[in-house]
């Protein structure tokens, strides 16, 4: 098991570049908030609404690795797309059920399935069927400090897919 760690802006509108790190210290990768205009950046500041969220993280030498991003429709609930960005491909992420505090989501890439399960107060897991692959938790009581751990038998062992997508979803939300 892979175990990473970080402290999320302290500001949900925030974009500061934030460093994950390994548990020896080392920076696995880094992260920011992105919006895709002013105006956008300033009704999310002003009115705390989030109908459009990008999440991109970079590798160690700065480069776009993965990115998250939220579209929300005029009705209905949002989705998620999770972009590798050197190959185009994409994870497509939709609520299975529409429960605010323990939602559940559907992870979809090309003939693979996932769930992405959040409990109360506990780890949200990236499951494959009953099988635990990675979870995230943050903790409030040390200012939210948060954690991520990857399984040997996750078939992503990229930080910075888990990352763009839990905070995306869980930091950002809807």
């Amino acid at each position: 098991m892979k175990s990473y760690s970080y402290n999320p802006p302290k500001l949900k509108p925030s974009t500061k570049r934030i460093e994950v790190t390994d548990e020896e210290g080392n920076v696995a990768c880094t992260f920011q908030r992105v919006y895709p205009n002013s105006v956008v950046k300033v009704c999310n500041y002003m009115f705390d609404i989030d109908w459009s969220a990008q999440v991109n993280v970079y590798s160690t030498d700065g480069h776009l690795v993965f990115q998250c991003k939220k579209t929300a429709p005029w009705l209905g609930r949002p989705e998620y797309i999770v972009q590798r960005c050197n190959t185009k491909d994409f994870f497509r992420v939709t609520y299975t059920t529409w429960q605010t505090l323990a939602p559940e989501f559907k992870i979809t890439y090309q003939n693979q399935e996932y769930i992405l399960k959040k409990d109360m107060l506990d780890w949200a897991k990236f499951l494959q069927g009953e099988e635990e692959l990675a979870r995230w938790k943050m903790k409030p009581t040390e200012w939210f400090k948060t954690r991520l751990e990857i399984e040997a038998a996750c078939p992503i062992q990229e930080p910075e897919f888990f990352v763009a997508l839990f905070q995306c979803i869980f930091y950002i939300g809807n």
